[in-house]
């Protein structure tokens, strides 16, 4: 019987290892193909093969592709479509696999059913079989102004051993591009730039991944000459004066009662159609419109909102949130809507003011004007100091002092009257504010990581407690856990002293994003501050 020597085990187990990670899928020779004619109008070809490695690759995740167009201006042709399967057997797509229907996002509003999804299903798939599609959207000029993209190349599942962005304008015509995530510049050849990525690995799908894609290879293009000829569809105004609905506000109610009324109303009043503002050729409907019917998309909505709240004689106006990280800022790298009323911010999605100082580490703020609003980061400060009283069966908080810095939310205790009785001791677990690092929901995080993390927002926060200990003795021996790295910080003590304990409970984060290369750093200074050691008492 022969031996397998250390070396070959580790080398054998590093193949298994590799092959357990093979993504579902594999995409190959993807083209996106964009050309800006001199009329304005847009030709987008796409041009894509993917090999399937796993049954759920065509069971559930790429075994169908969707294309979301709009008829009004746009035409869709399917150029070739068929599979491959691992023999070789080609099998050319049945007229029957092409459907179209309404895109979910459009469902529920007359003014979103002209829009078309076409669901073309990938026929013959297997294990080993590799699905091409060719198809062309042609876009008039009625499309948009200029010719705007912004691509995150990774996709959860399936890895891309070559993708390709190629850019065509008319002679003269102005590109301003930006990569990030990536080194990749493109190659220029008189009047086509064209990007190539290869290698990229599959989105991750973890927790807590940036919003912005931080990390990830990222491409954006834009021919508008400046931010504010890009934005210039969403500053047409009309003669509509757009007040609230009867009801909404009245003239006993102060200013800040009216914004808080009126961002209620759109928030819950008006339902939201998750439509892009580029399948509406970033035309977008009036106010009156938008009431209405009793939906809008989130652009819509927030001018809406910015209309209302004007006719009330507040200065209001809709703002927009990109990417600090994207230089090549478009109408296609929006990744938020607000207004700005006063010194507040609102957004159309919620009945809670946004706070956009938390991430203004990360994003920037424009008016429609294109005129960047600047807006400094903050670090949120939270200290708290409570008093609780401990007895064997029962738990008070007695007084607390709560102070926030960095929000204008008001904070407060989550828990701290529930004990536990286990043989002949109590354990009891201390309280924590709702507005510190225990309220973002945070798991406690195992293993390694392969994308960047994200936090939302830097915090130092410290919690002080004084436990008075009635009829029972402390249990506890006195603890200190203290970590510090590039990450932050964690101090944690607890203190028997006589009748009462002292726990002392600190954290600081240095910032909301970190690399995977720093997720080990945050993650030891996550688990120590998670550790039940380290927030709760026993006594007996």
């Amino acid at each position: 019987m022969k031996k397998i020597t250390l070396a070959a085990a580790l080398l054998i187990l590093s193949v298994l290892t590799a092959a357990a990670r093979k993504a579902d899928a594999t995409f190959s020779g993807v083209k996106d193909s964009y050309t800006l004619n001199a009329d304005g109008s847009v030709t987008h070809r796409v041009q894509k093969t993917v090999t399937f490695n796993t049954n759920p690759s065509f069971f559930s995740l790429f075994g169908e592709t969707f294309i979301v167009y709009n008829p009004a201006f746009q035409k869709l042709k399917i150029n070739d479509s068929y599979t491959v399967q691992a023999d070789g057997t080609r099998i050319d797509a049945p007229a029957n696999a092409f459907n179209e229907v309404l895109p979910s996002g459009a469902a529920n509003s007359a003014d979103f059913n002209g829009l078309r999804e076409m669901v073309v299903t990938h026929t013959g798939l297997e294990k080993g079989a590799t699905a091409f599609l060719d198809y062309t959207i042609e876009s008039s000029s009625d499309g948009a102004p200029t010719l705007d993209i912004d691509k995150i190349i990774p996709v959860q599942g399936a890895e891309f051993t070559d993708y390709t962005l190629e850019v065509t304008v008319p002679s003269g015509t102005p590109v301003n591009w930006s990569v990030a995530g990536s080194a990749v510049k493109p190659s220029v050849k008189g009047d086509t730039y064209t990007w190539t990525f290869r290698n990229i690995a599959p989105a991750s799908g973890e927790a807590n991944t940036p919003l912005n894609h931080d990390g990830q290879a990222r491409v954006s293009v834009t021919t508008a000459s400046s931010l504010a000829a890009a934005l210039t569809p969403f500053t047409v105004e009309t003669l509509d004066l757009c007040e609230a609905p009867e009801g909404v506000v009245s003239d006993t109610m102060d200013v800040k009662a009216k914004i808080d009324a009126v961002r209620d109303y759109v928030a819950e009043g008006i339902a939201l159609a998750r439509v892009e503002p580029s399948l509406l050729g970033y035309h977008l409907r009036q106010c009156a419109d938008v009431v209405g019917s009793a939906i809008g998309t989130e652009a819509e909505k927030a001018l809406a909102m910015a209309r209302m709240l004007r006719a009330e004689g507040i200065d209001a106006q809709a703002v927009v949130l990109m990417p600090s990280g994207v230089e090549a800022k478009s109408p296609a790298a929006i990744s938020r809507w607000l207004v700005k009323a006063g010194e507040r911010y609102l957004t159309p999605l919620s009945t809670s003011d946004y706070e956009p100082a938390l991430r203004a580490d990360r994003d920037e703020c424009f008016t429609l004007g294109g005129e960047r609003i600047d807006i400094a980061p903050v670090r949120l400060a939270l200290n708290v100091n409570a008093v609780i009283d401990l007895a064997a069966d029962s738990a008070k908080i007695v007084s607390r002092d709560i102070a926030l810095k960095g929000s204008d939310k008001a904070a407060t205790l989550k828990g701290g009257d529930n004990v536990e009785r286990r043989g002949g001791y109590t354990v009891y677990t201390l309280p924590a504010g709702d507005a510190g690092v225990d309220s973002w929901g945070i798991g406690n995080f195992t293993g390694d990581r392969a994308e960047a993390i994200e936090l939302p927002c830097a915090i130092d926060e410290t919690d002080t407690y004084t436990v008075n200990l009635t009829g029972v003795t402390s249990a506890v021996r006195p603890y200190r856990k203290s970590v510090a790295n590039a990450a932050g910080k964690v101090d944690i003590l607890i203190v028997p002293e006589g009748d009462k304990i002292a726990v002392s409970r600190s954290i600081s984060l240095a910032g909301s994003v970190y690399p995977a290369a720093d997720y080990k750093l945050v993650r030891e200074l996550l688990q120590a501050w998670q550790a039940p050691s380290g927030r709760r008492v026993v006594v007996k």
